[in-house]
């Protein structure tokens, strides 16, 4: 089956859908965001760490501590997320896997994924972190659980 994002990837963003319909600011507990998004603890907290040396998350250690998201989720797009969580390079391998695959000497899918991707980064880049909220409310939507 074919990913577009890692299962690490699926967890960041359900736990940041799950901070973002708050007050600015507002402090979450791993323990507690992970209950909500239904998503396993001890794989998350490491994802939560790579939020925070990206920029998306604020980790304050300690009691009364916690992760706060770090910019107005109307400026986080779906892309920012995929791209923290899983690396800059997640769509620019081969779509078929091949160690060789570019314009030179393309795989026979190279520019058909080409003219794919390109649509799919600009999606991504337009989707933002608000719409997933306004989108999963306005639904009535659950997100999927694991």
């Amino acid at each position: 089956m074919f990913r577009l994002y890692s299962k690490g990837c699926e967890y960041a963003i359900r736990a940041l859908i799950h901070m973002a319909p708050t007050d600015d600011k507002q402090r979450f507990q791993a323990k507690e965001i992970c209950k909500k998004a239904d998503i396993p603890e001890s794989f998350t907290r490491k994802i939560f760490q790579d939020l925070v040396s990206g920029g998306l998350l604020d980790a304050i250690p300690g009691p009364g501590g916690g992760y706060s998201i770090v910019k107005d989720v109307k400026e986080i797009s779906l892309l920012e997320v995929i791209e923290t969580v899983d690396g800059k390079n997640t769509f620019s391998g081969c779509i078929l896997g091949l160690s060789e695959c570019n314009a030179i000497k393309p795989c026979p899918l190279h520019h058909a994924w080409a003219l794919a991707k390109e649509e799919l980064l600009g999606q991504l880049a337009g989707q933002t972190l608000q719409d997933l909220v306004d989108t999963t409310r306005n639904r009535n939507a659950k997100l999927k659980t694991h």
